[in-house]
C-alpha cells in the first residue's frame, strides 16, 4: 500500500508479484496456473483479489519487470508513506509482522498538520560527559496527551579518542525515565497493550555496544505517556524528562559471566562505568478531550439542541445496560419560564396555575401523559393520545373528537369528573358531530386547554 499527500491524504494498492503462485492449480477459478506469464494475467488475479475482498482504495498493477516491487522492496515490506515531495515519510518493516497501523497514522497526522511534509525530528538534549560519554534524549512528540503514543531516542556519543564499551540493558531502559512537573506529579511511558510490551529498537545483538570515537549508539523506545497514579483529573502542564542509567562495579560483577569475549574486566578497554543523565526534555502534556453525549449523538433534534443536560431526559448510567429515557419527565423542564420559546405549563405562573384549570390539584407527569405522546415530543413534536386506547394509540381526529372522548358523559379509565359544577357541567356530548362547524381548533376556538385567568378554560376572544 502506498500513501501520498496532495492537499489530501491518497491511497492506492500496487499490486506486486504473488506470494504463494504455487497455490494457483489447475482447476482454479480464474483458470491461471502458477506464477503468472503475461501482464493479462496478472490483472486476472488482480481483478479477483479486488472483487473477493471488496477493495475500496483504487489499485494499480506493478509491470512483469516488477520495477516497483524492486524500487520499494515491496515484497518483505507492506507499506510506503511518502510526502508532498514525493519523499518517504515513513517506511514499515518486513510484513507481515510489521503490518503495525499505527505508526501509519502518526505519520499521516503529522503530515496534515504540516502541509504535507513531516517535521524536522525534534533536536536532543544533550548532558555534559561523563568519562567521555553524554546522552542525549529527545521526545516526538513533545506536545502530547496522556495515553498518546510516544517515541522516546536516546543518544550516547562518545568523546573521547578511545572506543568506548557500554552497557546498555534494553530489558530495563523504560523504567529508567524520571517525567515530573514542578507540582510533584509523575508521568512515565508504559507499555502499548497493542505492542503487549514497549517497543525498542537498536543494534541489540550484545548487552555492550561498542562506540567508536566521535560516534553514537542511538536506540528508540516506543509507548504511552501515562500517569504514574491516580493524581485527580488536572495533569496538564509542562513536564520535565529526563533519563538516567548507572553502570558500576557492582554492576560489571553481576553481568561479567554475560559480557561478550574480548572485553575482559581490567583490560585497556573496560566497560564504561559512571553516573550520566541525559538533557532535560519539556513536554507539554493535555488531558485528553472527554467526548459529550452530543459528540456522538449530535444535536440535530429539537431537544439535543437546546437542552444538553441528559439528565433531564435519562435514567441510568451512561454505558450501562440500566441507561435508558424516562417515561415520565415532563415537570422536569416545563416549570421554567418558557421552554425555550414555548408557553409556560406548569410551576408558578404557568398554566396550570391560573384561576381555572384543566386538572385539579397538583399537576404530575401522569396527568400530562393521559393526553400527550411523549415519545416524538422531545424533537419538538407534540401530539395526542387516543384517550381509549389507554395511551397506546396515538390519535388522528378532530380536536372537538378528542375533547368528547372525555366529555361525553362516558370518560375513559382514570379519569373522572367532580360530582358537581358550575354551568353545564361536563358533559359535551350535544356538540357531537359538530366538529365541522366549529373548525379545525374545534373546542379550542374558545377555551384554553391547560389553564385560564377566567372561568371554565375561556380565552379572552375579545382581547380584553
Amino acid at each position: 500500500m502506498y500513501a501520498s499527500y496532495n492537499d489530501y491524504i491518497e491511497f492506492l494498492i500496487v499490486y506486486v508479484r504473488e506470494a504463494h503462485p504455487e497455490m494457483l492449480r489447475q482447476g482454479s477459478e480464474t483458470g491461471i496456473v502458477g506464477r503468472p506469464k503475461t501482464l493479462d494475467e496478472r490483472i486476472i488475479l488482480a481483478t479477483a483479489c479486488v472483487a473477493k475482498y471488496k477493495f475500496t482504495i483504487p489499485m494499480v498493477i506493478d509491470g512483469m519487470d516488477g520495477k516497483v516491487n524492486s524500487d520499494y522492496k515491496a515484497a518483505p515490506v507492506r507499506i510506503t508513506v511518502t510526502d508532498i515531495d514525493g519523499k518517504v515519510a515513513f517506511y514499515a518493516g518486513p510484513g507481515p509482522f510489521d503490518f503495525k497501523l499505527p505508526p501509519v497514522e502518526k505519520t499521516l497526522k503529522k503530515l496534515i498538520a504540516n502541509a504535507g511534509r513531516i517535521p524536522p525530528p525534534p533536536v536532543p538534549q544533550w548532558s555534559r560527559p561523563v568519562n567521555g560519554l553524554r546522552c542525549g534524549l529527545s521526545f516526538d512528540p513533545e506536545k502530547l496527551t496522556i495515553g498518546e503514543e510516544v517515541t522516546a531516542r536516546l543518544k550516547f556519543e562518545n568523546t573521547t579518542d578511545e572506543p568506548i564499551n557500554f552497557y546498555y540493558q534494553t530489558t530495563d531502559a523504560i523504567k529508567r525515565f524520571v517525567i515530573n512537573n514542578d507540582r510533584g506529579q509523575t508521568l512515565k511511558i508504559e507499555a502499548s497493550r497493542a505492542a503487549g510490551r514497549f517497543r525498542m529498537r537498536g543494534r541489540r545483538s550484545s548487552p555492550v555496544q561498542r562506540i567508536a570515537p566521535g560516534e553514537t549508539f542511538e536506540t528508540k523506545i516506543e509507548g504511552k505517556i501515562v500517569a504514574v497514579s491516580d493524581q485527580g483529573t488536572s495533569i496538564a502542564g509542562q513536564f520535565h524528562a529526563v533519563y538516567n542509567v548507572e553502570v558500576d562495579e557492582n554492576t560489571l560483577a553481576q553481568i561479567e559471566p554475560a559480557l561478550p569475549k574480548g572485553i575482559p574486566l581490567g583490560t585497556t578497554q573496560p566497560v564504561w562505568t559512571g553516573k550520566i543523565s541525559s538533557g532535560t526534555c519539556t513536554l507539554n502534556v493535555t488531558l485528553p478531550q472527554q467526548d459529550g453525549c452530543i459528540d456522538c449523538h449530535s444535536d440535530s433534534d429539537y431537544h439535543h439542541a437546546k437542552l444538553q443536560d441528559c439528565a433531564n431526559c435519562h435514567v441510568g448510567e451512561m454505558g450501562n445496560a440500566n441507561f435508558g429515557v424516562k417515561d415520565e419527565s415532563c415537570a422536569q423542564c416545563h416549570p421554567r419560564d418558557g421552554v425555550y420559546g414555548r408557553r409556560q405549563i406548569l410551576g408558578s405562573g404557568g398554566e396550570f396555575d391560573m384561576a381555572s384549570r384543566h386538572v385539579s390539584g397538583t399537576i404530575e407527569d401522569k396527568d400530562c401523559l393521559l393526553c400527550h405522546d411523549n415519545r416524538q415530543h422531545r424533537n419538538g413534536v407534540v401530539s395526542l393520545l387516543d384517550p381509549d386506547s389507554g395511551g397506546t394509540r396515538a390519535w388522528t381526529g378532530t380536536r372537538t373528537g378528542f375533547c368528547l372522548t372525555c366529555h361525553d358523559g362516558d370518560p375513559p379509565a382514570k379519569i373522572s369528573f367532580p360530582a358537581k359544577s358550575d354551568g353545564s357541567g361536563y358533559d359535551k356530548s350535544k356538540f357531537q358531530g359538530s366538529a365541522h362547524a366549529l373548525g379545525e381548533q374545534g373546542c379550542s376556538n374558545c377555551h384554553n386547554p391547560h389553564g385560564s385567568s377566567y372561568p371554565s378554560l375561556l380565552k379572552d376572544i375579545h382581547s380584553r
